[in-house]
């Protein structure tokens, strides 16, 4: 026994005193983290245990630690693991590392690596290869005729979804019957998206005959993947990279998902190209003058560095992925969140109903058959919503309270200093928190937390907020070029619910955010739907 042993021995009381200390301070930092909600910095594992306390509610942790800490703080990782990160909701910041001091952040490797599935599409891409992206997809988005597609898109699939909630209405009170509306939105969301980005092709996930079968394979296939993104921003990335090199888990699904997906986009794409005249690739009449994405992006004149025939198809498959990811994620997110916020605020719902009965339908779609009487139900498209402020108004609302991607990710390329002085050196990864921004009194008010369209409003015009203030689309450089096309969609699908139905929720659920890098709801949102002719 060494000299310290016999130290301990001769004098337990010194023993005695160092288990105290440990303890009472160990206690102090149990109490000191539960009284100011801010995540503790313990020996050795770092603020870890903040983490594996709030597996079930992770956003609104942070949500409660950023409040605490005047809207910024550092994550510390466990010792020597270089897992350090600052979480931030701070609008100032915001703009600051997303507009004033863009080039001083971009999204890195890292980001594009546990994003692979879009390959190096705009979503992912930096620098020199940001820049020519965003150059193309800009200029197909101005495009009148992409414009239209995809509105014509929205509003044609609004048709089926009314149909497909038609024929899932209660029939007898003795035979109720409960729809599980977010599964429906991503039936729905795979369609609109896959149609917008192929044109006449289509998935057919949303369909009366459908419903009762599983979702497409290549449906599965995108939720697979969005599951394993999520794994990956959550464990240290020498796990998630050694399961994809041993092929097991979650890694192994992931990398099967993706090649369903490859597979599909890459079969459109050689379908495309077969079906073009010879010489006409890369010309105006490149997929046949359709408005569809694909189609698109065919007739815009390639890079000149792009030369092989592969490497053309990867750009191609990388744009459908991204905006389809993109796409459909905004729509199954916005949407189911947009009917729980209905279904527990009535007058809201009252509100945009009102509006909506003295706007003229675009469309009718018949009521399902075989119902005892007949009845038609009302589609808008784009152009007669636009009048409708207030709905548009709660749009906004849902997407402040519920951003479909609850945060945003950049790296520092050099050292800094923010805006509030906090330092921030080379390399360091910065994490904005969508969510928690718009839950913040400092920001939004002290009824930040009660949902109100009316915020949005201003002498019956929507009002303009600041997009580092609302960054639920980006702010800066990049800014969602698809903002604009997105509220639109989300309006057409919204309003022919609205109109059509009367949404009930099935008592006893409870309703909670995923922590996800898509905002899903932790069981779904199971409803009642009932005709507003019923009603």
């Amino acid at each position: 026994m060494g000299a310290l042993g016999s130290l301990v021995l001769s004098y337990p009381e010194l023993l005695l005193a160092l288990l105290s200390f440990v303890s009472l301070g160990a206690l102090r930092l149990t109490l000191r983290s539960r009284r100011l909600l801010a995540p503790v910095r313990w020996p050795v594992v770092g603020m870890l245990p903040f983490v594996a306390g709030n597996l079930g509610r992770l956003l609104d942790a942070a949500t409660d630690a950023l409040r605490e800490c005047g809207c910024t703080f550092t994550f510390r990782g466990p010792w020597l693991a270089r897992s350090d990160f600052l979480v931030t909701c701070d609008p100032a910041v915001v703009r600051h590392c997303l507009a004033s001091s863009f080039h001083n952040y971009d999204k890195g490797r890292g980001f594009a690596e546990m994003f692979d599935v879009v390959g190096d599409g705009l979503l992912v891409a930096d620098a020199a290869s940001w820049a020519r992206q965003r150059h193309v997809v800009a200029s197909v988005f101005a495009s009148p005729a992409f414009r239209a597609h995809v509105l014509s898109t929205m509003a044609r699939h609004a048709e089926r979804l009314v149909a497909f909630l038609d024929h899932h209405v209660d029939v007898e009170e003795e035979e109720e019957e409960e729809v599980e509306l977010e599964d429906v939105f991503m039936r729905f969301s795979l369609d609109v998206s896959y149609a917008s980005v192929f044109g006449a092709a289509n998935l057919d996930a949303l369909s009366v005959a459908a419903a009762a079968a599983p979702v497409t394979p290549f449906g599965e296939a995108t939720r697979v993947v969005s599951e394993a993104v999520l794994l990956r921003h959550v464990v240290p990335v020498w796990c998630w990279k050694m399961m994809r090199w041993l092929n097991v888990g979650i890694e192994k699904r992931h990398a099967e998902a993706k090649a369903v997906i490859d597979e599909v986009v890459y079969g459109e794409i050689n379908k495309r190209m077969k079906a073009l005249p010879a010489g006409t690739q890369g010309e105006e009449e490149a997929g046949g003058g359709g408005g569809d994405l694909l189609s698109m992006f065919m007739a815009w004149p390639m890079d000149p560095t792009v030369t092989a025939e592969r490497e053309r198809d990867q750009f191609l498959r990388d744009a459908a992925v991204g905006y389809m990811f993109a796409a459909k994620d905004l729509i199954v997110a916005a949407l189911t969140w947009f009917c729980y916020m209905l279904c527990t605020h009535p007058h809201v719902e009252a509100a945009i109903l009102h509006e909506l009965r003295s706007l003229p339908p675009t469309a009718t779609v018949a009521s399902a058959t075989g119902r005892t009487r007949t009845s038609r139900h009302a589609v808008f498209d784009a152009d007669e919503l636009r009048p409708a402020t207030y709905l548009h108004a709660a749009v906004l609302e849902t997407l402040r309270l519920f951003p479909p991607a609850p945060f945003e990710e950049k790296e520092a390329l050099a050292d800094d200093v923010l805006p509030n002085g906090t330092r921030v050196a080379k390399g360091t990864p910065v994490v904005f928190c969508i969510y928690a921004m718009g839950r913040m009194e400092g920001i939004w008010g002290d009824d930040c937390l009660e949902f109100r369209p009316e915020r949005w409003l201003s002498g019956g015009r929507v009002r303009h907020q600041p997009s580092h203030k609302f960054a639920v689309f980006n702010c800066g450089p990049r800014s969602c070029l698809g903002r604009n096309l997105g509220i639109s969609n989300l309006k057409i699908a919204a309003a022919a619910i609205i109109h059509n139905f009367r949404l009930e929720l099935v008592e006893g659920q409870v309703v909670e955010p995923l922590s996800s890098v898509v905002l899903h709801t932790k069981n779904g949102l199971r409803v009642r739907v009932i005709r507003r002719d019923e009603a």
